[in-house]
């Protein structure tokens, strides 16, 4: 894929993030930036900057005098993310209880309806993007530019695992968060959404323990359908 001109640090590291959540780049695959910039037709210098950005994020490693290599995203790893996000959504459900306005509020519902509806057609894909971009609303809501950068990475690491719970129950749950952002109910709200994210960690672990685990790529929010 040769990039057309001008392209900034943030297209490239969406390339390289999606190669590598897709399994078109291989863990343990070595990255140089010589090869990455002629291909994605960029200068060097905007390639080690993306790479730098993606080693924040947790999806490569840089090695002294070996370079930087894909990292494994294992359950090990994406529970460790759910943890923090346990955290970071609980505050954001909870600030955005002071923020949310009737319209954000029917919105929010518009969309957890949406994933419903999607899940009985078995649109899966567009279930797991409208998923994210219903968790992406409520952070936003919480008017919180240091939440919104500190949660980026997790996110990342989100699009690798796609829900696998009973629909019904997360479409419950989901409508419970709303429910408490609309009340203006903050204990409640950050309860609810710590607990909605504990239980996918939960079930990320009990696969692991069976041995049935295996991350599958999660398009982007930007990706999703569009809810009418």
């Amino acid at each position: 894929m040769v990039m057309q001109a001008p392209v900034g640090r943030h297209q490239v590291r969406e390339e390289i993030q999606r190669r590598i959540l897709s399994g078109e780049t291989q863990p343990g695959e070595r990255l140089t930036q010589q090869s990455l910039a002629k291909e994605l037709g960029v200068a060097q210098g905007t390639v080690r900057e993306s790479l730098l950005e993606l080693q924040w994020l947790g999806l490569v490693e840089s090695i002294d005098r070996l370079g930087v290599f894909v990292q494994q995203l294992d359950a090990k790893r994406l529970c460790e993310a759910y943890l923090v996000r346990e955290f970071l959504e609980g505050l954001a459900a909870r600030l955005a209880c002071e923020h949310a306005s009737r319209a954000d509020v029917a919105s929010l519902r518009k969309v957890a309806d949406h994933i419903w509806e999607l899940a009985q057609k078995n649109r899966e894909d567009e279930m797991g993007a409208t998923d994210r971009a219903f968790h992406l609303q409520i952070m936003n809501l919480s008017r919180n530019k240091v939440l919104l950068r500190l949660a980026e990475g997790y996110r990342v690491l989100g699009m690798a695992v796609r829900a696998s719970r009973d629909p019904r129950i997360v479409h419950d749950e989901h409508l419970k968060i709303v429910d408490a952002i609309g009340n203006n109910l903050p204990d409640e709200a950050e309860r609810l959404a710590r607990l909605h994210v504990a239980e996918a960690r939960r079930m990320i672990e009990q696969q692991a323990a069976r041995n049935e685990f295996t991350p599958k790529w999660v398009e982007d929010e930007k990706e999703s359908a569009p809810v009418r």
